[in-house]
C-alpha cells in the first residue's frame, strides 16, 4: 500500500506526464485513430500481406512478386491515411520520449527506476 504523500505524487506525476507535448500528441493521436473506422480497417488489412511475407521469409523462401506488390500496395495505403501516419509518429515520438523520462526518475530517486519496475526474473 502506498503512503498518502506517495500516492499523492505519483498521480501528481502521471497529469504532468500526460501534458507533455509527446503524451499529449499521442493520446490524441490514439484517440483520432479510435474514432477513425477507415484508418483502423486501412491498418488491418495491412497485417494480412505483413504475416504473409513474414511466414514466407521465416520458411527460408523468397517471397514472390504478388506478396511484394500486395504489401507494398497496403504500405501505401497505410502511408496516405493522415490518421495512421500521425498515430506512427506520435508513437514512435513518445517511445523516445519515454526513456528519458525514465532516466529522470532514476535520477529524482537515486535509484534505477528501469530496474525497479521490470517484471522479476527467474522463477517464483
Amino acid at each position: 500500500m502506498l503512503t498518502p504523500e506517495l500516492h499523492d505524487a505519483a498521480q501528481a506525476f502521471g497529469r504532468a506526464l500526460r501534458q507533455t507535448p509527446a503524451v499529449a500528441a499521442y493520446r490524441a493521436a490514439t484517440d483520432a485513430l479510435a474514432d477513425d473506422l477507415d484508418a483502423q480497417q486501412t491498418m488491418m488489412a495491412l497485417r494480412g500481406p505483413q504475416a504473409s511475407y513474414v511466414r514466407t521469409q521465416q520458411a527460408g523462401l523468397s517471397p514472390s512478386q504478388e506478396q511484394i506488390d500486395q504489401l507494398r500496395r497496403s504500405q501505401d495505403k497505410v502511408r496516405a491515411n493522415e490518421v495512421l501516419m500521425n498515430h506512427l509518429r506520435a508513437t514512435n515520438a513518445v517511445k523516445a520520449y519515454l526513456p528519458t523520462v525514465a532516466g529522470d526518475v532514476s535520477g529524482a530517486l537515486g535509484a534505477d527506476y528501469p530496474s525497479l519496475i521490470a517484471p522479476a526474473s527467474g522463477c517464483c
